[in-house]
Parts: structure tokens; sequence; C-alpha cells
């Protein structure tokens, strides 16, 4: 985590994100405008601070929760003839050939076959990564509200 901490803020997408709607929604206050530009990158870099220290502890719950749901549906003989589960699964088992089978002898088979794993668990991933995808910007939003909220009630930056 602490290498995680490390990377430059100001290049991370989340920092981008909040940067730009910080811009868009934020500076149509008259005391917001008078900032400069250090302490407007001073607020945006305090709540993606903020937003990443919490998507980072949602995330490790959420894979939790994931895999306890996966245990629950998927593995469990009890949900079987569920119709999601039974789709869930076929692209599981449609994707077992691939991995434990032959490769190729080039680079660029190898990397064909990566492609066409991938491809095939593109469903499985977008139903799980989604709901995390989501948080990550409805999170910055509601902290820069905060932020905004006690700036306005104060009148100065905090």
């Amino acid at each position: 985590m602490r290498a995680l901490m490390k990377i430059d803020i100001r290049k991370s997408v989340q920092y981008k994100y909040i940067l730009y709607r910080f811009n868009k929604k934020f500076l149509k206050n008259e005391t917001l405008k008078k900032l400069s530009q250090e302490e407007k990158d001073k607020i945006c870099i305090e709540v993606a601070k903020k937003t990443r220290n919490i998507t980072l502890i949602f995330g490790i719950i959420y894979i939790f929760v994931m895999l306890f749901l996966f245990y629950i549906l998927v593995i469990n003989p009890q949900y079987q003839n569920n119709t999601f589960v039974k789709w869930y699964r076929n692209i599981l088992d449609s994707v077992y050939p691939l991995i434990n089978g032959n490769w190729g002898s080039g680079i660029n088979k190898k990397r064909g076959t990566v492609l066409l794993i991938c491809i095939k668990l593109l469903p499985i991933f977008i139903i799980n990564a989604v709901p995390l995808l989501i948080f990550i910007p409805v999170t910055a939003n509601i902290l820069l509200k905060r932020r905004y909220n006690f700036g306005s009630q104060t009148g100065l930056p905090r």
C-alpha cells in the first residue's frame, strides 16, 4: 500500500476526474474563482487522496464479498439450475481448454490466446467490476461536494 501512495497523484485518473469536476461544477462560486491555481490543485489533491484511500478499503471489502457470492451462487450445488449460474459457469468452462491447452510456439500465437481468453472473460469482468468502477466517481463527487460545502460555509479554502 505504501508503494501505491508514492505514485504521483497528479498523474492518476482519479485526480484528473476530480480536477475536471471541480472546474466544471464548483467554479461557478465567486470565492472559488478567486483561488489561485496552487490552492485549486491542493484541494483536488486532498480529495483525490481521500478518494483513493476509501476506494482501496472498499475494494478489499468488495473482493471478499464477491468471492463469498461466487462461492454461494456458482460453487454451491443448490443453485446449479439457475440460468445466470449456468451462463456464468459455461463462460468459465469455455476458457479452461484455452488456458490448459497448447498456446502455440510463437509469441503472436501466445498473444492471440491471451486476447481470446480476455475476450471470453469480458462479460464476467464487466459484471464483477462495474460496481467498483461506479463507486470511484460517486465517492469523488461526494468528497468534492463536502469539501466545497465546507469552503462555502467558511468563505475560505480549508
